[in-house]
């Protein structure tokens, strides 16, 4: 009997290894089929459709499984939207492009360059019209831009100035019963604060007014294109709430005018000579991507993306220095390979992942050219990765600068005895062998220890942006204590070399490598079918992106708890807060 149930066994598994062998080979292809199938062709007379309201995350997203599932092969990534908005000021097939405005998730400095990409558009001759049900500050900025702009007649539009609101947990934290001890060095460097204040202190609320001050000043510039009226005039109606109907826009000068989505509909057919029947030939960004040609070339210059906060180790949604550096020396094993962009879109994080992933930037620099590109955050950590790099690119809205670290540790014995009865006791063969354990006060004694590490971790960072930015120590010492610049600041203050989109930092690069016809190479690479498999079923990349889509805005609240979790008391180079302009 043990024999039977020995065979028994062995066929069920050889059984089971090969249906699973023939799905991955079946799912394989599919994926081929539908990496066929989905590459559509374009129509004569199409009108290129930007939804404002969409996340154009920095790096374009493969779905291997569209054949099964009915979707898109790929979700357009930034760089390749604006790619497609200026492929499609050649393109005869398509005649303009139709902005739909809403809510927008986008960060102020993505919107900026897809701003510019329409300008450049706009030029082309060719028509630009923007409707919504209801637009937010960002929507609008966005389409600003366009010929005609029109509002839904009951619907909504913001225009009442920039804010940004930070979340803080103190409060949370006394009801609980923890204590907070916060280390900084920098008296702007306020990381710290959410967990050890209520509010914002002085210095912070002084440099974030500074930095809203100053993007409010670019957006109202836009507004100030499209109605054609002195930016006090519009200080004056923002203060006073004079945009409150759809109605006030179009008295004001904001939009064109108030119609319903079908007459928009008639006016776009009207644009590309269309019959009343016929329907109109809408082509997304997501499906135009895949339809432009791609830049050829024996010669590579490669997009190196770090998207999230810094962290140790591996891992999803974010940079972590393990993954971070295996892209970087695949870089470097291809001779291929000119030159790299280093596309930076990142409020900072761990000190020591910062640190390691900058040593891996250096020795990838003594190879090849790095170029940085930042997005709408490159900060703190964010900041000191770019100090690896020849040049840095930075959008006029950028949030940069940060130079400073933070530590926060937290004491959670009371919690554990008044609310749960925990106790805790320690036996140790010296004085300080339990430290840090989060189960008692620290000492004085203790905490001069850790600041003492706090400030050697600062000398190391502005030593690190005195030698990329060739400044004195006290020179930046001055520019540094955490202090937040927008891109037009920071150019100022040479802490970037160059206002400019990733596109200008891509043509700078292949100006200086001398190359006329080049490929692109994107890191990190895309996962193939296998991997995304593996990945779903492990449930890590689909449960990130169920709680985004269930939490919506309220996942970044989730996202910064796990954050304190995650902490171990460890040192950070991170931005003051984590927070949204509005």
């Amino acid at each position: 009997m043990r024999q039977f149930f020995k065979f028994f066994f062995a066929s069920l598994s050889a059984i089971v290894f090969f249906f699973v062998a023939g799905f991955l080979l079946l799912l394989g292809i599919g994926a081929a089929i539908s990496a066929g199938s989905d590459k559509q062709e374009i129509e004569n007379n199409s009108i290129l459709h930007l939804d404002a309201s969409t996340l154009y995350e920095e790096q374009t997203t493969e779905n291997p499984f569209a054949f099964f599932q009915g979707g898109q092969m790929e979700t357009a990534g930034l760089h390749d939207a604006i790619r497609a908005i200026e492929n499609a000021v050649t393109d005869s097939k398509i005649k303009g492009v139709y902005i739909k405005m809403g809510i927008s998730p986008n960060g102020w400095a993505s919107l900026s360059e897809l701003r510019v990409a329409l300008k450049k558009f706009k030029e082309s001759k060719k028509f630009i019209y923007a409707y919504g049900e209801v637009s937010d500050h960002k929507s609008y900025y966005l389409a600003s831009v366009a010929d005609k702009v029109y509002l839904n007649p009951h619907g909504a539009m913001d225009f009442k100035g920039l804010s940004l609101v930070g979340n803080f947990f103190k409060g949370t934290f006394e009801k609980l019963g923890v204590k907070v001890e916060n280390f900084h060095c920098g008296k702007f460097k306020g990381a710290h604060e959410p967990y050890s204040r209520k509010d914002f202190s002085e210095p912070n609320k002084m440099q974030l007014m500074d930095m809203l001050t100053h993007m409010d000043s670019l957006f109202m510039t836009a507004v100030a294109e499209k109605t054609k009226r002195p930016l006090s005039e519009l200080q004056l109606m923002a203060n006073q709430l004079d945009v409150k109907f759809p109605a006030d826009a179009k008295r004001l000068g904001f939009i064109d005018g108030t119609v319903y989505a079908d007459s928009i509909m008639a006016l776009l057919k009207k644009e590309t000579k269309l019959e009343a029947d016929e329907d109109i030939r809408f082509v997304s960004i997501s499906e135009y991507v895949p339809t432009i040609k791609k830049q050829r070339g024996k010669e590579k210059i490669a997009i190196l993306y770090a998207n999230g906060a810094i962290m140790d180790g591996s891992g999803m949604d974010g940079v972590y220095s393990a993954d971070f550096v295996e892209h970087v020396r695949e870089i470097a094993k291809d001779d291929k390979v000119k030159g790299v962009v280093l596309r930076i879109n990142s409020p900072g994080g761990s000190a020591l992942a910062s640190e390691v992933i900058y040593h891996e930037l250096k020795l990838l620099a003594k190879k090849m050219p790095i170029y940085v590109s930042m997005g709408d955050v490159a900060a703190s950590g964010g900041y000191y990765m770019s100090c690896a790099a020849d040049t840095i690119f930075a959008d006029a809205n950028t949030i940069t600068g940060s130079i400073g670290v933070v530590g926060v540790m937290f004491n959670i014995g009371d919690f554990m005895s008044n609310k749960l009865g925990i106790t805790f006791d320690a036996v140790k063969t010296a004085q300080y062998a339990d430290f840090p354990n989060g189960y008692r006060d620290m000492t004085e004694m203790e905490r001069s220890f850790i600041q003492s590490y706090l400030d050697s971790v600062y000398v190391t960072f502005k030593s690190r942006v005195a030698q990329a930015r060739n400044l004195s120590v006290d020179q930046v010492e001055e520019l540094a204590q955490g202090h937040v610049y927008s891109g037009v600041a920071a150019k100022k203050l040479k802490l970037v070399d160059a206002i400019g989109s990733q596109n200008d930092a891509i043509k700078a690069m292949a100006k200086r490598l001398k190359l006329t016809e080049y490929g692109i190479v994107e890191y990190p690479k895309q996962q193939d079918a296998i991997q995304q498999l593996i990945a779903s079923a492990t449930g890590s990349d689909k449960n990130v992106q169920l709680l985004k889509q269930y939490l919506g805005e309220d996942y970044e609240i989730l996202k910064q708890i796990k954050e304190i979790r995650n902490q171990e008391n460890k040192i950070q180079m991170k931005m003051p807060y984590n927070f949204e302009i509005k």
